[in-house]
């Protein structure tokens, strides 16, 4: 009996978060993103997809991180690793900052990603939830919303662990607690919670690029009334029941978090 591991050895989208300088028109940057760097882009060698989204206004819901950090969320396909690192990392002029007054990027922050995720966190159980598996999911007093309808947006985040963390606790935490009952709070359906490990690449310490800096990639499918609590059919004065997620007696276990909320139905695909 023989087997192969294919994570991290076919295609890898190269995903990033971006914003536009702050000086410049919205319309200046869109036009520069467009129709200057998207087809030089499009045109380096080994891109086999490209799709880009451009971010929803901020929610209430809260977050480790500003919702409307960044402008657009886009990800290149290479068809192999090799590819990637050369247009990426081994490309960095492409990818830094622009000047002053100059379309550009302003920040960015990116991982390097296989194409199926990690774990379907609705179907999939990572080992490390299965010591905490007959832990119940604890509420705040208050009704209980009604989870049984579809996704219609998603908040993307990528982040990785407190220093004072190793990488196994952190694991341990987010995949052991944090995710498991952020499934209690979701029913199987037309559910979308997925989660990567980034790909692990050499990169030069001055690069504008550093995919190594997070170690979780994770996509999240919200309901409507995540963005208009109006939808959630609560009657006036009454109070949601929340989940009351697990700390770690230690403190926070999330170091850095970046996150952008889309419309996963409006991408663009710009290898047209």
């Amino acid at each position: 009996m023989s087997f192969t591991f294919s994570y991290g050895r076919g295609p890898v989208r190269f995903v990033h978060m971006f914003s536009y300088p702050k000086d410049v028109s919205a319309e200046a940057c869109e036009k520069w993103y467009l129709e200057e760097h998207v087809p030089a882009a499009r045109a380096l060698p080994g891109v086999i997809g490209y799709r880009s989204w451009k971010a929803l206004p901020p929610i209430s819901m809260w977050s480790f991180d500003p919702y409307d950090r960044f402008d657009r969320l886009s990800e290149l396909v290479f068809k192999d690793m090799e590819s990637c690192l050369a247009a990426t990392v081994g490309n960095p002029d492409f990818w830094r900052s622009g000047a002053q007054g100059v379309p550009g990027f302003r920040e960015l922050e990116c991982v390097m990603l296989d194409e199926k995720p990690q774990y379907d966190l609705l179907r999939d159980i990572p080992v490390q939830q299965y010591k905490y598996i007959n832990h119940p999911g604890r509420y705040t007093p208050g009704t209980m919303l009604d989870t049984d309808r579809d996704d219609t947006f998603m908040d993307i985040y990528m982040f990785n662990y407190d220093p004072k963390f190793t990488f196994e606790e952190g694991e341990d935490w987010y995949l052991g607690h944090h995710v498991r009952e952020g499934r209690i709070t979701k029913r199987l359906g037309h559910r979308h919670y997925q989660t990567w490990k980034p790909l692990r690449v050499t990169v030069d310490e001055d690069c504008p690029l550093q995919p190594n800096r997070f170690w979780r990639f994770t996509e999240l499918g919200l309901p409507d009334y995540a963005v208009d609590p109006a939808k959630s059919g609560l009657k006036p004065g009454e109070k949601p029941a929340l989940m009351t997620y697990t700390q770690d007696p230690r403190g926070q276990v999330i170091g850095e978090w970046r996150n952008i909320l889309i419309d996963p139905d409006k991408a663009e695909n710009l290898m047209t």
